[in-house]
Formats: structure tokens, sequence, C-alpha cells
């Protein structure tokens, strides 16, 4: 049991490093370790594509049906060019939907905390501030989308770097 345990430390310290290392490139390189992620996850896709077409054609020889492979490979094929040249206008696109989202919240939130106000005891300020809040945060995300998602990467970058910290503590209260 106490080599299990020592084992199970041991993964626990190579995952914190990893987060470290991952979480520093997120934090201060964003937009290199996007590109990155966006060519690892089309160049995954793409090997199992060609690994389909292979496994097409060298079945084709041996077997009367050798099943939907290339097909299945063309496709992935595709869809990692797809990844390749749609990724960035996509992440950046998905920002714009959020913050116009976000902007008619606030908008309405506003309108119907002035609208709606029943009790004389009851002030409307913090919802208006609350719509406020709302309606300025989308406007950032939508008139500034790029930049937005950089700053969720390097907020996920230090994210992981505290997570690996939190885990490193947790693995040296484990030894004691």
């Amino acid at each position: 049991m106490n080599k299990f345990i020592n084992q199970i430390r041991k993964y626990v310290w190579i995952k914190s490093l990893l987060y470290i290392i991952f979480g520093l490139f997120f934090l201060f390189e964003p937009d290199a370790t996007l590109d990155i992620f966006i060519i690892t996850l089309a160049s995954f896709v793409a090997a199992f594509g060609v690994i389909n077409i292979i496994g097409y054609l060298w079945q084709r020889n041996r077997i009367d049906d050798p099943g939907f492979g290339l097909p299945v490979g063309i496709l992935q094929l595709i869809i990692a060019t797809i990844i390749m040249i749609l990724a960035k206008p996509l992440l950046a696109f998905l920002p714009i939907v959020l913050g116009i989202t976000l902007m008619v919240l606030g908008i309405t939130r506003i309108v119907q905390s002035i609208r709606n106000r029943q009790f004389v005891n009851v002030s409307p300020i913090p919802f208006i501030i609350y719509g406020v809040l709302l309606a300025v945060v989308g406007a950032i995300l939508a008139f500034n989308p790029y930049i937005t998602i950089l700053v969720v990467l390097r907020l996920f970058g230090g994210t992981m770097v505290v997570m690996a910290i939190m885990e490193m503590v947790m693995a040296w209260e484990w030894r004691k």
C-alpha cells in the first residue's frame, strides 16, 4: 500500500510540473500557445485521417468489404484543414456573440430595475449597477474579441499554475 501511495505522489509531482509549464506558457505567451494548440489539434485529427486511409488501403486487398475507413479518413483530413483555417475566426466570433448577449441582458436588467420598482424602501441602484456592469463587460467582449480570448487564456494559465502549486502542497502534506 505504501508503494502505491508513493507512486501516486510521484505522478502528482509530474502532473504538477506539467501544469506549471503549460500554465506559464498560457500566462506569458497566450497567442503562441493558442497557435501551438490549434496546430496540435489539427495534426492529431489529420494523423487519424491518414491512419484510417492507410487502414482502408491495407484491408481493401484482404477483405471483401473494407468498411468506411476511406470516407472517414478523408473527412478527418477535411476537418483538420477546417480547424487550421477557421479556428481563430471561430474563437474570435464567440466573444462577439457572448458580448452582444451580455449587453442585451444588461440593458434589459437596467430597464427592468427602473420599471419594476415595487417597494419604496428597496433601492433599484444595485440592480442598475449590475445591469451597467453586464453591458460594459458585453461591450468589451463584443468590440475586442481577440484580446478577450488572450486574457481568458492568461487566466487559464494562471489557474493552472495555482492548481499545480496546490497539488504540490497536497503531495507534500501526504508525505507527512
